[in-house]
């Protein structure tokens, strides 16, 4: 009896899949120092552009084969599906080299016309990208290179400050839920 126990419940377990759990909130909201960047209209950003709403933050660039476009696939999906206006979805260039205003605009209107793609001189970025506990560097590539990057979308709340990120795998079931709550 004891081993058909054990065995009922080792099936179960493998029937159940568990909830993922990607967002990760930080204990307090953190402030994020002044930066100034640009956007996919070549306008000039600074905080202020992060106030007023939550923002769904992705660090990435127009030449990343993999995961920058799924990312913001799924950040067109949470979009369609939240009901909070008060949201926005902002690209960082990690790769300013290559990423004008220009490009940065093809590119993020593929995704969503609605969306933001910010850029600006490294240092900026850096700076803003170590606030966020993001990672990236530029590693060769055959004749050319590419950038790594973390894949966590960052979280913003209306007041500017850094309130959580998800992790990769990514839910948009979650990062509904979790946008329609603030609504």
């Amino acid at each position: 009896m004891f081993r058909f126990s054990i065995v009922a419940l080792l099936l179960l377990a493998g029937c159940s899949s568990p909830i993922p759990e990607t967002y990760q909130p930080l204990p307090r909201a953190v402030d994020i120092s002044e930066f100034s960047l640009y956007n996919q209209e070549a306008a000039t950003i600074h905080n202020q552009a992060l106030e007023d709403h939550w923002t769904l933050m992705f660090f990435g660039y127009t030449f990343c084969p993999d995961v920058c476009p799924t990312t913001l696939a799924e950040m067109n999906q949470v979009a369609a599906k939240v009901d909070n206006d008060q949201f926005q979805v902002v690209l960082v260039s990690v790769d300013p080299e290559r990423d004008t205003s220009e490009k940065l605009k093809d590119y993020i209107h593929y995704f969503n016309p609605k969306f933001q793609a910010w850029s600006g001189e490294l240092p900026q970025i850096e700076s803003l990208a170590r606030q966020l506990h993001i990672f990236f560097q530029k590693q060769p590539f055959q004749e050319s290179y590419l950038m790594d990057h973390s894949s966590q979308v960052v979280l913003i709340n209306p007041q500017g400050q850094y309130v959580g990120f998800f992790t990769a795998p990514l839910s948009t079931d979650d990062m509904v839920a979790l946008l329609n709550s603030k609504g």
